[in-house]
């Protein structure tokens, strides 16, 4: 039985003991139809864990920087960055996002702008 089932049963009974015969029962089912509905609304708009995962990928995180060429002396070039959070991988100069695009981690670049390591060439 689905919430709803279980809602909709409930209101029918309700409403077959509204004439008071059963006193304090009608009190109980009041409750419980209200707890079920409060239940279906909170799920409805995600679980604690789904809300706290969201929350989490608001707090901007460091990308993992790394370089997949090098340069005429040999030097890497650290032209590629990980999300920190689900590990796709993105180009710097094509793909600098401030939130992954896969996942929505934000990203901090804060102090990488220059000295993370990117190229000026």
């Amino acid at each position: 039985m689905t919430e709803n089932e279980a809602i909709e049963d409930l209101e029918f009974f309700q409403e077959k003991l509204h004439n008071g015969i059963f006193g304090n029962r009608t009190e109980c089912l009041n409750v419980a139809i209200d707890a079920l509905k409060q239940i279906h609304q909170y799920r409805s708009i995600g679980t604690v864990e789904q809300c706290r995962e969201a929350v989490e990928k608001q707090k901007a995180k460091i990308p993992g920087i790394w370089g997949d060429g090098s340069d005429a002396e040999g030097r890497i070039i650290y032209d590629m960055y990980d999300c920190p959070n689900c590990g796709k991988s993105y180009e710097i100069d094509y793909e600098k996002y401030d939130h992954c695009p896969s996942c929505g981690q934000a990203i901090d670049w804060s102090g990488l702008e220059k000295s993370g390591g990117e190229s000026d060439e």
